[in-house]
């Protein structure tokens, strides 16, 4: 029988480090092709509307990394070692800059069941301040945030407010990847964040392989490009981001194989 998921919950009896991930990969089984298809030429937002979820209806707005198997629960290495992982999703394409490589075949179009925290709902920010300030106060070495595992910086105040977040918490570090570039004023915000903030702000271009803090996407691992390394993850060199560490600690493009 053909399964239709590579995932299995973690098990002590079969070795897994249950404070890692909540569910790990089991070699052998073959996850079930998604059903991505291309969004329409002209979508402005996701294909799944009612995953976009005001802040009253999310919970929360940063989730634990424990309970994504590619992300990990904490840092494991490096020397961020010991900080609690966290992830944010906006929604895709309506925050994102039209010229981005993958407008049309975002990997979001595959996730229909992923919350998506409403942006232009007024509580958002002052929300997500409150949930920082709150995790900041737990008894961690500090709080890594995996900006936007969908979505994109969408306003200049918006790379402000992180701004003021790392000004705030000197134990606090971003990690992400972004599609913006100098067609607006999003992306010179965002290159200066990285410039005043350096390693606690690892914000990579996408698609630009010819140049450091960037991404490229490939189709095998024959395509990197000699000045990238690609995603140890996605290769089953490592079990997850928190026991890697690269894309938030060194300045080396990373090749990502396409989805």
């Amino acid at each position: 029988m053909k399964q239709l998921s590579n995932l299995r919950k973690a098990d002590k009896a079969h070795g897994d480090d249950l404070t890692l991930t909540r569910w790990v990969k089991e070699p052998g089984r073959h996850a079930k092709p998604p059903r991505t298809g291309l969004a329409p030429a002209d979508a402005t937002g996701t294909r799944f509307p009612t995953r976009v979820l005001p802040v009253s209806a999310m919970g929360s707005i940063l989730v634990s990394g424990h309970s994504n198997v590619k992300i990990g629960r904490d840092v494991r290495k490096g020397k961020l070692r010991g900080y609690r992982i966290f992830t944010l999703s906006l929604e895709e394409r309506a925050t994102c800059p039209t010229s981005c490589e993958h407008w049309r075949s975002c990997y979001g179009n595959a996730m229909p069941f992923a919350k998506r925290v409403d942006h232009r709902d007024p509580a958002f920010l002052p929300t997500l301040a409150e949930e920082i300030d709150m995790l900041m106060r737990k008894p961690w070495p500090g709080v890594l945030i995996r900006l936007h595992a969908l979505g994109d910086f969408y306003s200049p105040e918006y790379v402000g407010f992180w701004r003021r977040m790392l000004v705030k918490h000197q134990n606090l570090a971003l990690y992400g990847y972004t599609a913006r570039n100098n067609e607006d004023d999003i992306g010179p915000a965002i290159f200066a964040l990285r410039r005043d903030f350096g390693l606690r702000a690892l914000i990579r271009s996408s698609n630009g392989a010819r140049h450091n803090l960037a991404t490229v996407s490939i189709k095998t691992e024959a395509d990197c490009p000699a000045n990238a390394f690609v995603c140890p993850e996605q290769t089953g060199k490592t079990i997850c981001c928190a026991t890697c560490a690269a894309c938030w600690s060194t300045t080396k493009t990373v090749a990502f194989l396409e989805h």
